[in-house]
């Protein structure tokens, strides 16, 4: 699998663009954190990623399966997103399904229109339902979740459609510290399973848990790279206008960061 981005620019209207001169190339297995301000364009980005939102003209995004197969957005939207699994900031939902219907309604792309799904696809949505800490939810309606508990089953919805490439919107927003910590292990099972993953996030030191590719948006563009050379004391001192210092952890062997 590969995602190729070149030269992609939005904007509301006639407006001048909200974020332009936006390329990167993710391969299989990749994980690459976006950080950036708020109201800076993180989710009109992603959005604009899977085809909801329509770039300026000369921007392209392409999709190269590992069956060979190319798909972009807005030319094969259907086999487009059948190769990605995208979990949004907010999802309602106006029926109250069991959580465990909830989820393996992600196994869609993979069955026929009228096909029930199978054992083996409530078996992959019972492993994904644990390795999110939910599997006791199962058989929870839905819509009596709480905020973080329906943004963990949407998370596991988007897994279990065995996506190539899954992109995330801030997928740690509204959980406790424990559950953060277990999206980001899901996280690195995805890479390990060779599944690319993109997500946005406001809290730098999950980029350096991750580490893989990391990205800043600006207006004029997204600067791309590893970890440790793109989040800087002073690229992040500049997106959050305070004082911070890395620290690294040699027993642990990770970077921290600490506002001061």
């Amino acid at each position: 699998m590969k995602l190729i981005v070149n030269n992609l620019a939005f904007a509301y209207n006639e407006q001048s663009p909200l974020w332009q001169n936006v390329s990167f190339t993710l391969n299989k297995g990749e994980v690459m954190t976006i950080l950036g301000s708020n109201g800076i364009g993180k989710t009109t980005l992603l959005r604009t990623l899977i085809g909801f939102f329509k770039p300026l003209a000369g921007g392209d995004v392409r999709l190269i399966t590992d069956e060979g197969d190319e798909y972009t957005p807005y030319e094969n939207q259907k086999e487009f997103t059948a190769q990605i699994g995208y979990v949004p900031q907010v999802q309602n939902t106006a029926y109250s399904f069991l959580v465990r219907d909830y989820v393996v309604m992600g196994r869609a792309p993979h069955l026929g229109v009228f096909t029930k799904p199978k054992q083996k696809d409530y078996e992959l949505t019972d492993e994904v339902l644990t390795d999110l800490g939910i599997y006791h939810l199962r058989d929870r309606s839905f819509n009596t979740l709480s905020g973080g508990q329906q943004r963990q089953a949407v998370i596991a919805r988007a897994i279990v459609q065995q996506p190539q490439l899954v992109i995330m919107d801030e997928p740690t927003n509204h959980l406790d510290y424990g559950n953060q910590f277990r999206v980001l292990q899901m996280v690195q099972k995805l890479s390990q399973r060779g599944i690319a993953v993109i997500l946005t996030t406001h809290m730098p030191d999950q980029a350096f848990y991750l580490g893989s590719k990391t990205a800043i948006l600006k207006p004029d563009g997204l600067e791309v790279g590893e970890v440790r050379d793109v989040l800087t004391e002073s690229a992040l001192e500049e997106i959050y206008k305070l004082k911070i210092k890395l620290l690294y952890l040699s027993e642990q062997q990770r970077t921290i960061c600490v506002p001061y």
